[in-house]
């Protein structure tokens, strides 16, 4: 019986090979890591990349569509005018020149040329030298010809006089007042003049924190503008380069790697074409930043991997020991395994562990050591008697397996092949269950002779399968508590099959049965139908499908009539072969996204409501500063500050109720805080006011305070002040009463700013009336005003 020495010669190689598959497979692993972490970066920074460029490009396009305009704009103000009538009142028009220079921030300057290419006027010189020429320039050359541009972006040059670096943005003269013209015929041009840098430095606002570089260049290779700096004239793009390749596809977007044709290093490129112009957003990462990035992540791997190599070419070295000890011991047991050989041999044919023998004439039932064992007695061969096999069947099993097995006997039967499942229960009382097989030879009669076969503890097998249908069934019960739907689609059979979850899900009726397609389809809202079709085309092509999709299903409480619910989907699947046929299905889950989709909308709204709000603070900010007085700067600044941040308190309180409004006492509290509860009683009921008043009440409520801590009152050690409020109607009726202040004899003989804002706030922002009564114990003010909003 030779076969166990090779086997224990294969295990005795495996375990000498062990440590070097213990090196190879981290080593394997961590390359492999490294590979994806590769990837993973390349990904990362081609997305970043991406909208960078996009982002570029809009910003490019609004900056050269502004000056398009403006150049349309000079045109428009010059139509009908001569080229001698702009000469001859040349200081008005460079004057207007300069008015609209000013009001782009990125143009430089703006010139308006004759025919011939010599300047009439300029925004920055005056009066402007009449022997510049500039016919040598793209742009002078672009738009002179037949087929000119309506608008043209010229490439970078150096200015005549002061030198700068420039690119134009310009457009011909169309509607002069010069004579004998040809219709169509070239008669100048106008253009606006823009320094890179100024570019550069609103380009330089879109780049994240990677310290990438952003660049506008021409569809012919010529740089405009970029972040990393600009002192002179770039060379072009050289042909060669992806850049051209891009161009050239007509693609709107693409990335590539190339070499920087100005510093030299590699780099990760996105490009994107500005609309409108034959112009592109070009955004670089150096490949050197995307290798240290990705340096750093391995790092970590590298930490984690090291140790846990070493850690498991340890435990091979240990495991190759003990491997070897134990071939040495099972070498001793060779004549053990001899003699086992045939029992060994038998089990083997059947799959099974425990034989037996039954001789069907004479009733001896012959066990092997291992089927008394499996049967809960005592290992070793017995004889038995049909009774004790029946005797230790379960009760529940007891009649089935006895009836099964007889007629498997029987002379009638003709069966050759006996196999059954049932429950033993041993002498300790332990149930076990046992899968038995065996074969009935016969003789030509078909009377049944002989019965060999074998028993196998099925036990933990069937253990298993009964914690797998509990399994199956505590995932259908997750799935209804989540409200979580499986459905599969088989394309070739054009059917669904879905769960009761999923019948649920979709307002169907479980107990009908499975739903056909069209009346699937119906339920899908029209808008959203194209997209699922589109999705569900695309899985059958790649193998997955994701789509969000709405439908209309039956309200719980109305019946099919009714108007209905509208309700978001999320619906996911795979592919996956059809068992043992040909053609494939798609097995996916479903749930209800209705509410995720309120609370996206909900945020969006909220974000507006929040850019609504910062506008209308500026606003209020900016008129701040407009009719702001002081005698010094540090006076404004003073004055500046604290209505700035009474404004701010009451940003805050806004934003606490979700900018709906804000309540009038922790309004006045956050005023009167400093002041202490000891100095100042506040009384009146809870007084919710909207959004509109909220914040020019704070800023009168800072006006009171500042006046009567700097003249009232709170100016006094023993003053005190009283603010107390009630409704009538929906108006408030506020009165601020000072109490211990400096004893006044009247009015001031004039009115302080605060009190004109608060006057105003309250009469003209407001709706509302303000009454103020200096008694000789302090100023009483009277306040009314519409809670929600202006009168």
């Amino acid at each position: 019986m030779p076969a166990p020495f090779p086997l224990r010669s294969r295990r005795t190689r495996f375990a000498l090979l062990l440590p070097f598959a213990a090196v190879l497979v981290p080593i394997v692993t961590l390359a492999g890591g490294a590979w994806l972490s590769w990837r993973t970066a390349i990904e990362d920074a081609t997305l970043q990349l991406s909208r960078t460029a996009d982002a570029g490009a809009e910003y490019a396009a609004r900056v050269l569509e502004a000056q398009a305009v403006a150049v349309g704009r000079i045109n428009e103000r010059l139509r009908g005018l001569s080229d001698r009538t702009i000469s001859e009142d040349e200081r008005r028009w460079h004057d207007e020149l300069g008015a609209m220079v000013e009001e782009l921030p990125q143009a430089d300057l703006a010139f308006v040329l004759d025919r011939n290419g010599h300047p009439l006027v300029a925004s920055n010189l005056y009066p402007v030298p009449r022997d510049i020429d500039v016919t040598d320039r793209d742009y002078f050359i672009a738009l002179r010809a037949e087929d000119a541009p309506s608008t043209y972006v010229s490439r970078p040059f150096l200015g005549r006089v002061a030198s700068q670096l420039l690119f134009a943005v310009g457009r011909r003269r169309v509607g002069t007042g010069n004579d004998n013209l040809e219709p169509g015929a070239f008669d100048g041009l106008i253009f606006l003049a823009i320094r890179p840098s100024s570019l550069a430095e609103g380009m330089r606002r879109l780049l994240g924190p990677e310290g990438d570089m952003l660049a506008l260049v021409r569809d012919d290779g010529y740089i405009l503008s970029r972040t990393i700096g600009q002192d002179g004239l770039l060379p072009p793009i050289p042909r060669d380069r992806a850049f051209h390749a891009a161009v050239a596809s007509g693609e709107s977007a693409r990335t590539y790697r190339t070499i920087s044709s100005v510093e030299g290093f590699s780099s990760l490129n996105a490009v994107r074409r500005i609309e409108g112009f034959p112009i592109y957003a070009v955004s670089l990462r150096p490949t050197s930043k995307i290798v240290a990035h990705w340096g750093q992540q391995m790092v970590s791997h590298l930490l984690l991997g090291i140790p846990a190599a070493l850690l498991l070419l340890l435990l091979a070295l240990r495991v190759r020991r003990d491997q070897l000890r134990l071939d040495a011991i099972n070498s001793g047991l060779e004549d053990d395994v001899e003699r086992s050989a045939d029992r060994l041999q038998r089990a083997a044919r059947f799959g099974l562990v425990a034989t037996f023998e039954i001789d069907l004439r004479t009733g001896v039932n012959r066990r092997s050591g291992e089927y008394m064992e499996l049967q809960g007695e005592a290992r070793s061969p017995a004889e038995e008697k049909h009774e004790n096999w029946v005797r230790r069947l379960h009760p529940d099993d007891r009649a089935r397996a006895e009836g099964h097995f007889l007629h498997a006997i029987s002379d009638t039967s003709a069966v050759t092949e006996y196999s059954q499942s049932y429950r033993i229960v041993t002498a300790t009382g332990e149930t076990r269950w046992i899968a038995a097989r065996g074969e009935i030879e016969r003789d030509e009669h078909g009377r049944a002779l002989l019965m060999r076969g074998a028993h196998v503890d099925v036990t933990p097998l069937r253990s298993a399968e009964q914690a797998l249908a509990e399994s199956d069934a505590r995932l259908r019960l997750a799935q209804e508590a989540a409200g979580v739907g499986t459905w599969e689609w088989n394309s070739e059979a054009r059917t669904l099959n879905w769960s009761r979850m999923m019948i649920e899900l979709w307002g169907f009726d479980p107990e009908a049965g499975q739903p056909d397609v069209s009346a699937t389809v119906a339920r899908i809202d029209p808008a959203d139908r194209g997209k699922v079709r589109r999705e569900m085309a695309r899985a059958q092509r790649h193998g997955t499908f994701r789509c969000e999709f709405r439908i209309r299903r039956p309200r719980a409480d109305e019946g099919p009539e009714g108007e209905g619910e509208t309700i978001w989907i999320t619906a996911q699947a795979r592919r996956v072969p059809l068992d043992g046929r040909p053609g494939s299905r798609l097995l996916g889950v479903a749930y209800n996204v209705t509410e995720r989709k309120l609370a996206e909308e909900q945020t969006a709204l909220l974000a507006h409501e929040v850019e609504h709000r910062a506008k209308n603070a500026l606003a209020i900010v900016s008129g701040l500063l407009r009719v702001t007085t002081a005698d010094t700067p540090e006076t404004f600044v003073q004055i500046m500050e604290g209505r700035v941040q009474a404004l701010a308190r009451t940003m805050t309180l806004l934003s606490q109720y979700r900018w709906k409004g804000a309540q009038l006492k922790e309004l006045v509290q956050h005023e009167l805080a400093p002041f202490g509860e000891a100095r100042v009683a506040l009384s009146g009921p809870p007084v919710m006011l909207g959004s509109e008043v909220a914040q020019p009440l704070s800023m009168a409520v800072h006006e009171l305070t500042t006046n009567a801590a700097k003249y009232g009152a709170l100016s006094a050690p023993g003053g005190r002040l009283e603010v107390t409020w009630w409704i009538e109607g929906t108006t408030v009726q506020m009165v601020w009463r000072e109490i211990g202040g400096p004893r006044l004899d009247g009015p001031p003989a004039h009115q302080s700013f605060g009190t004109q804002l608060i006057r105003q706030t309250f009469e003209n922002r407001l709706g509302g009336r303000m009454q103020l009564r200096w008694e000789p114990d302090g100023l009483v003010c009277e306040l009314s005003f519409e809670m929600s909003g202006a009168a």
